[in-house]
């Protein structure tokens, strides 16, 4: 691939990254609220959405943050049909308040449902027949990589995979439990897993909604925000929410012929794919004036404002 050629994919990739920017506001009793964004960099592969609090809310106390972050593929080619679909494996959200602080209570974290993990690890431990699927002690492959996730001893993974086949399963729940979005600290919560993604899905690859589904600590008909924003002392305050991938948890999938494709080219064909999406993805970021952490990039963003309405000042 020479250089034309590969400018001509970033040009053809970037229209993807399409810039909707909504501003308006939201009236309440005694405050208004702004919504700028979200902005998407690849809004196929990854959006963002943000909500409004609901009438009735006291806006100045604590104040519930909804979000949802939703994901899938998203194809790039050039003229010559070289291209690849884009998808993610582990995503990260965070916010950034400003004036105000996340509540340490409240805060998203949603567990997969025990008797839905056990089915799927059953079905997992089953599904390797090949010999390339079976690690030592005749354990499933996957099984293994998803036992070693949740920190268990890989000396006791084939004895896991008994159990859990034969449905004996009353001495092992309590290590059995996968959390699909989780808060890891520093204002941030991490979707899928570092090494197995989201072990829904067989490729690993996070597919459709993850906040939309009640949280650990939910109860039905309630809020079931990210998190809760507590206001310092002013008239006003707002929060930024970005929805941001580290580099090497990008997926990448070929698509197209490769015959024009010179010899080099296929030899480093990840290599350019990565270089090529993560050079679209920065720039988009620097477009928007975003300065992501070393390794990472920014997948959308948003942002609310909340001040005091003048009749309530």
């Amino acid at each position: 691939m020479d250089k034309d050629s590969s400018l001509r994919l970033l040009e053809i990739a970037r229209p993807c990254c399409i810039d909707v920017v909504r501003d308006y506001a939201a009236s309440m009793e005694d405050a208004r609220i702004n919504r700028i964004g979200p902005t998407s960099a690849a809004r196929y592969a990854a959006d963002l959405e943000t909500f409004l609090p609901r009438q009735g809310e006291s806006i100045f106390s604590r104040v519930p943050f909804e979000i949802e972050a939703s994901f899938g593929e998203q194809e790039f080619t050039d003229n010559d049909g070289f291209g690849f679909k884009l998808s993610f494996r582990r995503a990260f959200v965070e916010v950034i308040p400003e004036n105000c602080e996340i509540s340490r209570d409240g805060r998203y974290q949603r567990s997969l449902p025990r008797d839905q993990f056990h089915h799927l690890l059953k079905r997992v431990s089953e599904s390797s027949s090949s010999k390339k699927g079976i690690a030592s002690g005749g354990v499933s492959l996957q099984f293994s990589k998803i036992l070693s996730a949740l920190g268990i001893e890989t000396s006791l993974h084939g004895e896991m995979q008994k159990k859990i086949q034969t449905g004996d399963m009353q001495s092992t729940e309590s290590q059995l439990e996968f959390k699909i979005v989780r808060w890891v600290g520093a204002s941030r919560w991490q979707i899928g897993h570092e090494v197995i993604g989201d072990p829904n899905e067989p490729s690993g690859e996070l597919r459709g909604g993850y906040f939309s589904q009640l949280g650990d600590d939910a109860e039905d008909g309630s809020s079931n925000p990210l998190c809760f924003l507590i206001p310092k002392k002013g008239s006003k305050f707002s929060a930024s929410v970005e929805l941001r991938a580290r580099k090497r948890d990008c997926v990448y999938s070929p698509l197209g012929d490769e015959r024009n494709e010179e010899s080099w080219a296929k030899k480093n064909k990840t290599q350019i794919e990565r270089l090529l999406t993560l050079r679209m993805l920065e720039e988009q970021n620097r477009a928007d004036g975003l300065s992501p952490p070393e390794g990472e990039v920014v997948l959308a963003r948003g942002h609310i404002e909340v001040s005091k309405s003048r009749k309530s000042k």
